[in-house]
C-alpha cells in the first residue's frame, strides 16, 4: 500500500465525513417526514371526531354527558396536537441544522479536491518541464556529436 500524501489523507477524512454527514442527514429527514404524517393524521383524526360530533348532535341531539365527552376527548386531541406540532418543529430544526452541517462538509470536500487537483496538475507540469528538459538535453547531445563527426 502506497503512503498517501497529507492532503489526500485529508481528501478522504473530509470524504469520510460527508458521507457520515449524508447518511445523517437522511435519518434526521426521514424522521421529521414520519413525525409530519404522523401530525397530519392527528389533525385529520380530530377534525373527524369534531365532525361526527356536529353530525349526531344535528342528527337527533346529544345527551349533555356525551357532548362533555366529546369535547373533553377533542379538548386532549388539541392538546397532543400541539404537542406533536412542536415534536414537528424540533425535528424539522434537527433538518436544518444537519443540512448545514451538510453543505460544509461538502465545501470543505470541494476544497480538498480543489487542492488536489491543482497540486497534481503542478506535479504534471513539473514532469513535463523535466521531460522537456532531458530532450532538450537529448536533442543538444546528439546535435554535438554529429557536428563534431
Amino acid at each position: 500500500m502506497a503512503i498517501s500524501s497529507p492532503l489526500e489523507m485529508l481528501r478522504e477524512r473530509a470524504e469520510e465525513k460527508l458521507n457520515d454527514t449524508t447518511q445523517q442527514l437522511g435519518e434526521v429527514r426521514q424522521r421529521y417526514e414520519q413525525a409530519r404524517a404522523q401530525l397530519e393524521q392527528l389533525r385529520h383524526y380530530q377534525q373527524d371526531y369534531q365532525q361526527q360530533l356536529v353530525a349526531r348532535a344535528a342528527e337527533s341531539g346529544i345527551p349533555v354527558t356525551h357532548l362533555l365527552n366529546y369535547q373533553g376527548f377533542i379538548h386532549s386531541l388539541r392538546k397532543v396536537t400541539q404537542h406533536y406540532n412542536h415534536h414537528v418543529v424540533a425535528c424539522e430544526q434537527a433538518v436544518e441544522q444537519v443540512l448545514g452541517d451538510w453543505k460544509k462538509d461538502h465545501r470543505r470536500l470541494n476544497a480538498f479536491n480543489t487542492l488536489k487537483s491543482r497540486a497534481d496538475d503542478a506535479a504534471k507540469l513539473k514532469e513535463s518541464r523535466q521531460e522537456q528538459k532531458m530532450m532538450d538535453e537529448f536533442a543538444s547531445q546528439l546535435f554535438s556529436r554529429r557536428s563534431s563527426v
